[in-house]
Formats: structure tokens, C-alpha cells, sequence
């Protein structure tokens, strides 16, 4: 249990408010809504920061809580206990999770996800807006983490998949 507290504390660092604190309440503090307050630049630190704690989180915990810690992580990054429980969505630090744990299958993933943002991007959303090409494309890459990963990386994809779309509806809803 205590494992599992550490990775939600530790999700809790969200990147996008440590360093930019001025973002809060006007736009999402994780990588993207940074870019669009603040620049590449900025949202870069973000990203790194964000996938770093996911890398962290994973070798802090041991193999048999693993499914369940990458769920705890991305919970703590998305309602942060140290932020009001107002965070980011929570897909830079399950990347980071997953690519320290599951590397080659992870990039696959990842790949497949920005190449479905990007034909969303290019095809529906510069026209008439929606769900951001960003976060629809994770839906197929976490959807590909299921199919690629063993046992135990499913699980954890499931985990991490459902806090990320609990999340993804909150937003929808406008409760960012």
C-alpha cells in the first residue's frame, strides 16, 4: 500500500504548476495547455518533467504492484493532493510509466497514437474543433497497449487507460 501512495504522491508533482503556477485556471497545466499558455519551450520542460516521474514511479515499485502503482501515479497527476485535486490528463507520466517498463511496445503505441492525432488533426479538428488530437490519438495508443503487452502491462494499461478516460470525461464536461 505504501508503494502505491508513493506513486500517487509522487503524480502529484504535476510539472505544469511547480513551474508555471500562473497557469492554473486558465488552461490544463500538463504539456499541452503549457504550449498553448506559455510556448514550446515551457511545455517541453513540462513533458520531461511529467514522463520523468513516470519513469521514477516505475522503478520505485516492485514488480507485482507495478499494474496497479501506474494507475496510482497518473490519479495523483490528475487530482494532485497537492494542487486542490486539479491537474493535468495524465498522459506524460503513463507515457513514461510504460516506457521504462515496456519500451519497444510502448513506442508502438505511441507511435500509432500520434499518427491517429495527427490524421485527426489534419482531417476533422482544424475544421470543426472537438476532443483535442492530442488526448484522441492516446485512445488508440492505450487501446494498442492492450494488444501488445503481456498480462501484467495489460492490467496496467486498463488501470492507467480508465484513470486517464475518468479524467477525459471530466474535461469534456469542462471540469478542468
Amino acid at each position: 500500500m505504501g508503494y502505491l501512495l508513493l506513486a500517487y504522491l509522487l503524480g502529484s508533482l504535476v510539472g505544469g504548476l511547480l513551474f508555471f503556477p500562473e497557469v492554473r485556471g486558465k488552461d490544463l497545466p500538463g504539456g499541452s495547455g503549457v504550449f498553448r499558455k506559455k510556448g514550446p519551450w515551457a511545455a517541453l520542460l513540462v513533458v520531461l518533467w511529467d514522463v520523468g516521474k513516470g519513469v521514477l514511479a516505475l522503478f520505485l515499485t516492485p514488480e507485482p504492484l507495478r499494474p496497479y502503482a501506474g494507475a496510482a501515479l497518473v490519479a495523483g497527476h490528475t487530482w494532485p493532493l497537492f494542487f486542490r485535486f486539479r491537474g493535468g490528463g495524465g498522459i506524460a507520466p503513463s507515457l513514461g510509466y510504460f516506457l521504462a517498463w515496456y519500451p519497444r511496445e510502448t513506442l508502438l503505441a505511441s507511435a500509432l497514437a500520434l499518427g491517429v492525432a495527427g490524421a485527426y488533426h489534419l482531417l476533422w479538428w482544424r475544421k470543426r474543433r472537438g476532443v483535442y488530437p492530442i488526448p484522441f490519438g492516446a485512445i488508440f495508443g492505450y487501446l494498442a497497449l492492450l494488444f501488445l503487452l503481456p498480462t501484467a502491462g495489460r492490467l496496467g494499461a486498463l488501470w492507467v487507460a480508465g484513470v486517464v478516460l475518468l479524467r477525459g470525461l471530466e474535461i469534456l464536461r469542462g471540469r478542468w
